[in-house]
């Protein structure tokens, strides 16, 4: 997998980039079919999501082409459902070209662990639960006036 996503950065000219990098990829540069193949399971998924940390213009990039709009939307859409990929995080900074970029990807690692425990700490509280249930019950009365009953 780390093949295929440095495979990536070197096909849109982010290879080498310091990081993060707001290097844009030429506006011209053929789709990497590799974005869609990473996009496809969760650790490319979680991989992807190191490279628009490391990369943020990549971001802008894919949003305007309807390929990248797909890549965007199965890495977003998955995003707190997925625990983070510990053996990703540390396939990329065994990979990293330098100190600097296994630091960095390093402390995105424990950034995204927090993040994600976090989220899912918020999600199991019993003032989201709240919140969610009410938010059903209003919905469902609003849908039950529509409907005359």
């Amino acid at each position: 997998m780390e093949d295929e996503a440095a495979a990536v950065e070197a096909a849109l000219g982010l290879a080498g980039q310091d990081v993060p990098s707001l290097h844009l990829p030429p506006a011209r540069v053929a789709f990497p079919a590799g974005l869609v193949r990473l996009a496809g399971f969760g650790a490319g998924r979680e991989r992807l999501r190191l490279m628009f940390a490391e990369h943020p213009g990549l971001v802008l990039w894919l949003e305007n082409r309807t390929d990248g709009q797909r890549v965007l939307a199965a890495v977003e859409l998955e995003h707190a459902q997925e625990a983070p990929d510990a053996r990703v995080a540390e396939e990329a900074v065994q990979a990293a070209a330098g100190p600097e970029r296994a630091a960095f990807r390093r402390r995105w690692a424990d950034t995204r662990r927090r993040d994600y425990d976090e989220l899912q700490a918020y999600l199991a509280s019993p003032a989201h639960i709240a919140a969610a249930d009410q938010t059903r019950a209003v919905m469902m009365d609003v849908f039950r006036r529509q409907l005359g009953q």
